[in-house]
């Protein structure tokens, strides 16, 4: 009988087993004049490298552990703003607000190429059509005019009270004599 043995060997540097390269889930949604990004990394707050520039968003970063290294680069669908942005950071994600170089129409993706890349998806918890921007303007406007308008209430001072129909007496719904000659 032959037996087979099977070695398995894991990678190590001299601190440790060499971490493993991750892409992190990027969450997006566009806007007119911006685009909101989230980089979801886990516990990476304090050590990662963020670079960007007009068209493309890179990012490097390793976890407290170093058992994982996020690698990420993203070519843009258009130009950004590259000094005007906004960045958040937590032990969870990175948020970023970008600026689009040319305010418009919405971008279709996020990316130039219409290549699905599995780690980029919709940001539902902040997307938006481009009709609702216009609604939600619409909509504002009509709460501001019902309120100069005071529909759905009246203006009234501490003593003045309005009769209530509600006071009134209402008549019996049955004749007692009827009553009387069921029992």
């Amino acid at each position: 009988t032959l037996l087979y043995t099977i070695k398995f060997e894991v990678p190590t540097t001299m601190t440790g087993p060499i971490p493993t390269k991750v892409a992190p889930e990027v969450f997006w949604a566009p806007r007119k004049d911006r685009i909101f990004i989230r980089i979801m990394v886990r516990e990476c707050a304090d050590s990662y490298d963020l670079n960007i520039s007009e068209k493309k968003i890179s990012f490097r970063g390793k976890n407290k552990e170093g058992s994982k290294e996020f690698a990420l680069d993203l070519d843009l669908y258009e130009e950004i703003d590259s000094k005007a942005y906004k960045k958040s950071a937590s032990d969870r994600m990175v948020k970023l607000c970008l600026n689009r170089k040319e305010e418009g129409e919405f971008w279709p993706r996020l990316l130039e190429t219409k290549a699905k890349m599995h780690c980029v998806k919709t940001d539902f918890d902040l997307w938006q059509d481009e009709s609702e921007d216009e609604v939600e303007d619409d909509a504002a406007n009509w709460e501001t005019m019902m309120n100069n308008m005071n529909i759905g209430g009246t203006e009234m001072g501490e003593d003045e009270e309005l009769e209530d129909s509600d006071d009134d007496d209402l008549p019996d719904l049955e004749d007692d004599k009827d009553m009387e000659q069921l029992e």
